[in-house]
This record gives C-alpha cells, structure tokens and sequence, in this order.
C-alpha cells in the first residue's frame, strides 16, 4: 500500500528545509575543519547525491498533491525555487570539499609542488666512494639545475652513470653541458636512450657496463600537430653538429635521425667503437 504523500508545508520542512539545511551546515563545517582524502570525498558526494535525489522526488509528490487539491501554484514554485537553491548550494559545497582535498601540502607553492612531481621521476645518487653520480629515471624539467646542485656539492664527481629511456631534449641539452664543461667522463650500465644519448656523448670518456645499451632515433613532438615555431629539421641539426663535434662520424649521425621517432635503432658495440661513441678512460 503507498504512503499519502505528505502536505506542501510538511514536505518543505521535513523535505527539503530539515535535512538538506542541515547537510548544508555539515559539508560547510567539515569543509573548515578538514582536509578530507579525495576517495572519501568523492564517497560523501555520491551518498548525498542520493539524498537530495530521494527529498526532491519526496517534495515533487506533494507538489503534484497540492496542485490537484487546489490548484495553487504560487507555494509550490517557491518550493521549486527553495530546491534549487539547495542544490546550488550542495554543488557549491561538494566542489570546495574537493578543492580542499586536491590541495597541495602547507608551504608548497604550485610551482614547487610541480617541482617535486618531477623530481620523482627521476633518482640522484652517488656511489660509495662518493666519485660517482648516480642518474636514474626519466629527463625531465628540473634535472639540469638538480645536477648543477648536485656537481657544485661534490666537485669530486668524475663520472656519471646514466639510465634513462630519454625525455626532454631541452633538459638533456643542459645536462650535456654540464657534464662537458666539468669534464665528466659518462657510463652506462643498462639503456640509455633518444634524449639520454645526448648526455652520454657529452662524456670525456664514455663507455658501457655489461649490460649497456644505447638507443637512438629521430625527433617527435609530443603535442598534437606540432607547434608552428619549433622546426623539427633544425633541431636534429643542431643537435647532429653537437654529437660531430663531440667525435661522432657524420654517417652514423645521418642514421640516428634517419629512424623514425616511432622505432629505436640499437647499434651493437663494434659499431658504437668504429663510430666515435665510445671513448675508453
């Protein structure tokens, strides 16, 4: 048997005044109080979302009574205009308390929060004897200047060790210059790839480990059509010129940028030796 729905009046309060009122106060008091983690937040909005769903349908079926009982229309758009304000108000709320939640820890501007999502792409570290430095993980923004700060702590690094499936050209570019400039010889243990090669070649000696490798290809953009004022051609030009420069034949630097972006072109070691790549200590 179905309950009678109740009265216009008994439905404002009891529907929509009572308990959304209420939540209302409650998400504002938990949004000045707390930092709730994302998921629970997410959970709280899905649960209220359910009440204010099952109150509005609840006020709709004494609306539809009051308006055949009586005819009046006036109570019932003022009820109407009270429900929307409530759910203007919660969707107010909910996106608050996820603002909060998402928001980065005391004392951390955006771009240092930013600063130290990237830095943990990527591991610095040096060896025992404290001669050695240690780079793992992603070239990303920020290593060049991480480096800097690691070379001017420790002027005793003499040789870098890389492991890294490449990144940005940019970054490995500053990097390069770095290790050329402090006369760094560069090592690589296991694969060092597209962007990292440009760190190694910058090496005053280079040389793999047993398990090094090398890979190479040519130049992509990472963003949807390209950018107009980017000149793919003359970037791998200008980067072709740097690895000459630094002992790499012409030919095997025409058949670095003649690999697609898509493939990876793995030269074995007599190639990598008869070539310039390798320089032993």
């Amino acid at each position: 048997m179905r309950a009678e729905p109740r009265s216009l009046g008994a439905s404002l309060v009891w529907h929509i005044l009572l308990p959304r009122g209420l939540t209302l106060l409650l998400w504002w008091g938990v949004n000045q109080l707390f930092q709730m983690p994302p998921g629970l937040v997410w959970a709280l909005i899905a649960l209220d979302m359910l009440c204010l769903i099952w109150v509005s349908r609840a006020h709709l079926r004494a609306a539809d009574a009051h308006m055949l009982s009586s005819g009046a229309m006036a109570p019932i758009w003022g009820g109407y205009l009270l429900l929307a304000l409530t759910v203007l108000a919660a969707l107010s709320l909910w996106w608050q308390a996820l603002l909060i939640a998402n928001r980065p820890p005391e004392g951390l501007s955006y771009a240092e929060q930013r600063a130290q999502d990237r830095a943990q792409r990527y591991s610095l570290t040096r060896s025992a004897e404290g001669d050695v430095l240690i780079f793992t993980g992603e070239v990303t923004f920020g290593l060049t200047k991480a480096i800097k700060a690691q070379l001017e702590r420790h002027p005793e690094v003499r040789q870098i060790h890389l492991t890294s499936p490449g990144g940005h050209i940019y970054e490995a570019r500053g990097t390069a210059k770095l290790i050329q400039a402090q006369g760094i010889s560069t090592f690589a243990p296991g694969l060092c790839a597209s962007a990292c090669t440009l760190m190694f070649a910058a090496g005053s000696a280079r040389s793999l480990g047993s398990d090094g490798q090398l890979g190479f290809h040519g130049y992509s953009l990472e963003i949807f059509g390209g950018l107009p004022q980017i000149d793919l051609m003359a970037e791998q030009r200008k980067d072709g010129d740097y690895l000459i420069s630094q002992g790499l034949s012409p030919g095997f630097v025409e058949q670095i940028y003649a690999t697609a972006a898509t493939e990876m072109w793995f030269p074995n070691l007599q190639e990598l030796q008869a070539n310039g790549v390798l320089i032993p200590e």
